[in-house]
């Protein structure tokens, strides 16, 4: 059983209330008058009562009455007309038709076929009254001449079918001839039966055949039997008579007529008080009697008012609201030489001249420093949650990936011009709806990783293999090589290498990026060439989060990864950049080369300087010697070795290394390799050896020499032929190296969790993030927490807790001085927020940027007036003297403000503006026009001081003045004291609620309070719906479409910010045991589905979208303007029936088939009626393409149609 879910089968099911529905008829003094009656009233009275009153002759003997007198003004005939009850008229045919559609009076045969023939008599008779008053009428009214062109023009042929109908509902006895009881009157006369009156015949103006009488043309109309079906019982009969537009028609058309005839005899009667001469002397005379008693009545007829009045403003002493002054936002710019200047409060601004022409002023709501900085970037950075963005494949495949926008104010997030009518946009994101589904997010992917820097990197040629092994605390990660792209500095540029390996290995996550002999050298950063803003000059690695639609993003993975050290270590083989040098001097390695010279002997040596491995803590290193000739010393046999020494601080020093032959390929360095390690790299040239030099070389020195010498003297002897002299064989073949290179291994370690100054002082690597918009090194003592992390961190503090940022708003502020306050204007487009989001308390975080840490604002140096971000307004900070304008993280020379969220960041509006230095003036009333409050000044009214001073260089008005509003009206004062005598300012019944919402928000249209319910939806629908909660109130409302521009008419919802001001209103108003909610309705959406022909000649595509729009339009009528509809209504049904019968009687349409009917709530079974699953539910159409609609093609109508045997 779910708990949050229950529902009350007993519960009170009703509306709500409307704005409309507070009027009460009973105060307006026009619904209870003392006297109603008109003149039109009177001189009908006057023509009845003269009937009751004898006439005396000459000769004092009754002689009649003085009905000739009062009956033959053409004024009486008018008022007659003119005072006639049109509604009640088309009541009681209402109720005649009625009885004949109710399934409960089929077996009451007397009483249909007197109601059939109550309708005929109250057709007859009006027509009759009708004809009457056209030929009584002279023909100088032009109300005679009207009226017999409506009945010759839309009476006659109406007129003729009901004599039809008439006569085939005789034959069929099926009507009877009877009037209406109680008696019912119409122009003045009784209701007869219709046989009577076509038996006394109507004037030629309802013949439409040229018949040269009325008895010759009514004996000529046929019975027509066709609408009262094919046959079955009295009620089948005349309730298919009933139901028939030929037959309604005709009374929609009467009643149509009768209306105008009313409307038109009221102008009719007055014209001829004021210009109808020919009255008789005896009626003139009376009539103008009525008319001076006119105003007697309208005295009298202000009794109800003035006793109303009396009741409220001398007893109660009450009085109209008075106006609500108007609001204005300004921006000041100050001149150059002035750094700050105050603004006063009750400062005056001009607003330019009233309606009465006196000078109208604003005043500074209070003292306001202004200063010189200034807006000058916005900046946006969003991580997309769960929602799938598009219908594709990858649809789900965005979560945690990140966006961000370097030009937060423009439509693409890199400054296209903005699109939206109203130039808004969103701080926190750009998302594309389409049919309220996520289409796509349009803003850049953001740039997200690490770099280290280090001349350890700094590798000229040769296979070169970097490996970083990152030790962190704890996770296990898996291959994502191929998730990253990775980027080495080089003289043209960054060279993009792929990682070989990125993933745990041996308890640490393990880099590797390998680099071939072909690839170009890794050279120190130069920001010139590579871009950024690295504070470097070293080598760097570059690694950034690879963004892949058709992949997960892999930052959710990192983000709480904590890096307590580095270990990074390179391996190159095969570098022949070489320094190169011998006792002869520097030695040109690029071609064959005598490292000792041509006569080599013990104690020369050969000096190689390499400053890219010599600058390293090398683990191993070796050199390799490709001999032109192999080296042969004398007497043969002998081979001289070679001893290494390393240049440490000028002195060289014996590395202990076991003497290497000189034949061998390859000399390894053992031992003493960190001898030539330096605390600060050199990243110029390779120099030769010289007395100045330091260190970074090493000395391969011959320990003996090849006997040169020797061979020369004894081939001498030899050739002297020396006693003892032998052949010397073949000389000593001194060292000739064609090809030398240095193989070697460094490792440097970059620790991170150590807080030791000295160590990080003299730190030789660094580790950087790379953000959006720029980046920062990472060490323990460069943030306040003492950590780490291996990517950027998007989170913030709140109540000593860490909190992920959902969305982050950047605001750059130029030329501002810390400490100094700054007022930002945030100018929202009102109602934009999501209103189903739950907007949580606190939402906007506010921080500040010092040394690339966003540091919270204390609590009270803060002052928000915009309901964090639902309204528009100004947010003062007060800005700290530690706030720095150095950082890297964003770019440098502005300060940097941040409104960080963790969760609905669809809960703040779109914004069309931030900007500086704002204040809020307010409408000061000089005796000005008392419609001025009310009046809205445009952008641009207010541009002056009313004082002008020097400091401020100019002001703006940006938007147009809001909240005014003028005096209250009388009919809203007595609407308004009427409902505070009743709830006297408290919330206790649902009375109450509704009418306090309504009164205090007249943006709301129908407020609706349901007792014992806990409504709390989520996001997806859901949530907590509990009709059977005690002590919960909740009130849901609905929006004046009239008066707002709602993004989704179809689903009026009312804005965040407005429902927490009612919540907020309410609660004042409230016991403190009431749980309220205020919130909006569920709205259901509804769906039709069909196959339908239209009639030849009408254009399939263009039908169908109109056919589309009409469903839509009769479903939720009131969201299209024009409609005349209000609002939507709580609840409600729709039948499939209706609908059905909608589709078919469009003029294009010639027949549906296979409809079905859908509701959201119940899934996708076909209904055959729709209502609204809870007391909060409001039943709404889709949008119009939603609804599926397959035209039948006519081949494929004819190559299915089953033909009857009949036919074959």
């Amino acid at each position: 059983m779910d708990c949050s879910q229950n529902t009350d089968p007993l519960k009170l099911i009703r509306e709500g209330t409307s704005q409309a529905q507070r009027t009460s008829q009973a105060l307006s003094p026009d619904s209870a008058p003392v006297d109603e009656r008109t003149p039109a009233h009177s001189m009908v009275f006057a023509q009845a009562y003269s009937r009751y009153l004898k006439y005396y002759n000459d000769s004092n003997v009754a002689a009649g009455d003085w009905q000739q007198f009062f009956s033959d003004d053409v004024s009486l005939q008018l008022a007659t007309a003119s005072i006639q009850d049109v509604e009640q008229y088309r009541i009681r045919i209402s109720e005649f038709f009625g009885f004949l559609n109710t399934l409960d009076n089929q077996g009451d045969e007397p009483g249909l076929k007197e109601h059939l023939g109550y309708l005929f008599s109250s057709a007859g008779t009006l027509a009759k009254q009708l004809d009457a008053l056209a030929e009584a009428l002279p023909k100088e009214i032009a109300l005679k001449t009207g009226l017999q062109n409506l009945i010759q023009g839309q009476l006659a042929e109406g007129f003729k079918r009901l004599i039809a109908y008439y006569k085939a509902g005789d034959t069929l006895n099926v009507l009877t001839e009877a009037v209406p009881t109680p008696e019912m009157r119409i122009l003045g006369g009784p209701v007869s039966t219709f046989l009577s009156i076509i038996t006394a015949g109507l004037s030629k103006n309802w013949i439409t055949n040229g018949a040269p009488d009325w008895a010759t043309y009514e004996a000529g109309i046929a019975a027509d039997a066709t609408v009262y079906g094919s046959g079955g019982s009295v009620f089948a009969q005349v309730n298919h008579l009933a139901t028939h537009n030929l037959f309604t028609s005709v009374f929609d058309q009467l009643l149509k007529v009768y209306a105008r005839v009313v409307a038109d005899a009221k102008l009719a009667l007055e014209n001829t008080f004021t210009i109808w001469d020919d009255h008789a002397p005896h009626y003139a005379l009376f009539l103008a009697f009525l008319r001076l008693r006119e105003y007697a009545r309208h005295e009298a007829n202000t009794l109800t008012q003035r006793h109303l009045d009396f009741y409220y403003r001398d007893i109660l002493r009450l009085r109209e609201k008075p106006a609500q002054p108007a609001h204005a936002h300004l921006l000041l710019e100050l001149a150059k030489h002035v750094d700050s200047y105050l603004i006063g409060q009750d400062e005056l601004f001009k607003a330019g001249k009233d309606d009465l022409g006196k000078e109208a002023f604003f005043a500074n709501d209070r003292d306001f420093v202004a200063n010189q900085a200034l807006v000058t970037s916005l900046k946006t950075i969003y991580r997309h949650g769960k929602e799938p963005v598009g219908t594709d494949a990858n649809a789900d495949k965005q979560i945690g990936r990140l966006y961000a926008s370097a030009v937060a104010n423009s439509d693409d997030g890199l400054g296209a011009e903005l699109t939206s009518p109203d130039k808004s946009w969103h701080p926190f994101f750009n998302k594309i709806y389409v049919d309220g589904k996520l289409a796509e997010i349009k803003m850049p992917a953001a740039e997200i990783g690490f770099a280290i820097a280090s001349h350890y990197l700094w590798m000229a040629e040769g296979t070169r293999t970097i490996t970083v092994d990152f030790t962190v605390t704890a996770g296990t990660f898996p291959a994502l090589s191929d998730k990253i792209i990775c980027l080495l500095t080089t003289e043209k540029g960054w060279l993009e290498k792929p990682a070989t390996m990125f993933a745990t290995e041996s308890g640490v996550l393990r880099l590797v990026v390998e680099l071939s002999g072909a690839d170009p050298p890794v050279t120190p950063y130069s920001a010139d060439t590579h871009g950024y803003t690295f504070a470097t000059n070293l080598p760097i690695l570059l690694v950034k989060l690879r963004h892949q639609n058709s992949d997960n993003y892999i930052y959710p993975l990192f983000q709480d990864t904590v890096v307590q050290k580095i270990d990074l270590k390179v391996k190159v083989a095969g570098l022949k950049t070489l320094a190169v040098s011998n006792d002869f001097g520097p030695v040109d390695t690029s071609k064959p080369f005598q490292p000792f010279g041509p006569s080599p002997v013990a104690g020369n040596a050969v000096i190689i300087g390499s400053k890219e491995a010599f600058q390293k803590n090398l683990t191993s290193a070796s050199l390799d010697v490709a001999w032109l000739t192999t080296p042969a010393a004398y007497p043969s046999g002998t081979v001289p070795n070679i001893t290494i020494d390393f240049l440490q601080a000028g002195n060289w020093q014996a590395s202990g290394i076991v003497a290497i032959a000189v034949t061998s390929g390859t000399f390894i360095f053992s031992n003493k390799l960190d001898s030539s390690v330096v605390d600060a790299p050199d990243l110029e040239e390779d120099d030769f050896y010289n007395t100045a030099s330091r260190h970074g070389f090493a000395r391969l020195k011959l320990a003996a020499g090849f006997g040169q010498s020797q061979y020369q003297t004894d081939l001498l002897k030899y050739l002297r032929k020396d006693t003892g002299a032998g052949d010397p064989g073949n000389p000593p073949v001194g060292p000739s190296i064609n090809a030398l290179s240095l193989n070697y291994e460094a490792a440097q370690t970059i620790l991170l969790n150590s807080v030791d100054k000295a160590a990080f002082a003299k730190r030789q690597a660094l580790f950087l993030h790379v953000a959006p918009f720029g980046q920062a090194e990472q060490h323990p003592l460069l943030n306040s927490a003492h950590k780490v992390y291996l990517v950027p961190q998007f989170d913030f503090q709140r109540d000593n807790a860490k909190q992920e940022s959902e969305a982050e708003f950047y605001i750059g502020l130029s030329a501002l001085q810390p400490p100094q306050n700054v007022a930002l204007l945030f100018q929202v487009a009102d109602g934009t927020a999501d209103p189903l989001a739950q907007k949580p308390e606190p939402h906007v975080h506010w921080s500040y940027l010092r040394d690339n840490e966003w540091i919270t604002f204390p609590q009270n140096d803060v002052e928000d007036q915009t309901d964090e971000l639902l309204n528009s307004g100004i947010v003062t900070f007060a800005v700290p003297r530690d706030a720095t304008a150095t950082n890297t993280l964003l770019p440098t020379e502005m300060h940097w403000i941040r409104a960080a969220v963790s969760e609905k960041s669809e809960a703040v509006c779109r914004l069309i503006s931030v900007a500086a230095q704002a204040l809020r003036a307010t409408f000061t009333d000089r005796d000005n026009d008392p419609a001025f409050p009310a009046k809205v000044l445009p952008t641009g009214t207010i541009s002056k001081l009313d004082q002008p001073v020097a400091a401020v260089k100019s002001i703006t008005q940006p938007f147009a003045t809001f909240g005014g509003r003028g005096r209250e009206a009388s009919d809203a004062f007595y609407t308004r004291i009427s409902e505070r005598l009743r709830h006297k300012d408290r919330a206790i019944a649902l009375w109450d609620y509704e009418h306090l919402v309504l009164e205090a928000f007249p943006q709301i249209y129908k407020a609706k309070c349901i007792n014992h319910l806990h409504y709390e939806p989520n996001d997806s629908g859901t949530g907590i719906y509990k009709e059977l909660a005690p002590g919960h109130v909740t009130v849901v409302t609905l929006p004046d479409l009239q008066t707002q521009n709602l993004r989704d008419p179809l689903r009026p919802y009312t804005s965040l910010g407005l429902l927490q001001e009612i919540a907020d209103f309410l609660q004042k108003r409230i016991s403190c045991f009431v749980k309220l909610h205020v919130k909006n309705p569920q709205f259901e959406e509804v769906a039709v589905s069909f196959k339908v022909r239209f009639y030849d000649g009408f254009d399939e595509a263009f039908y169908t979208k109109k056919l589309q729009e009409s469903i839509t339009r009769f479903l939720s009528p009131w969201a299209f303007p024009g409609s005349g509809s209000r609002g939507p209504s709580f609840g409600g049904k729709i039948y499939k029936s209706v609908l059905i019968n909608f589709v078919e009687e469009q003029p294009y349409v010639d027949y549906v088939t296979d409809f079905q009917l859908f509701h959201d709530v119940t899934g996708t079974a076909d209904r055959e009626e729709v209502e609204g699953s809870r007391a909060v539910s409001i039943l709404v159409s889709v949008p119009a393409k939603k609804h599926l609609i397959q035209v039948i093609n006519p081949a494929e109508e004819e190559a299915h149609h089953e033909k009857c045997p009949c036919e074959a």
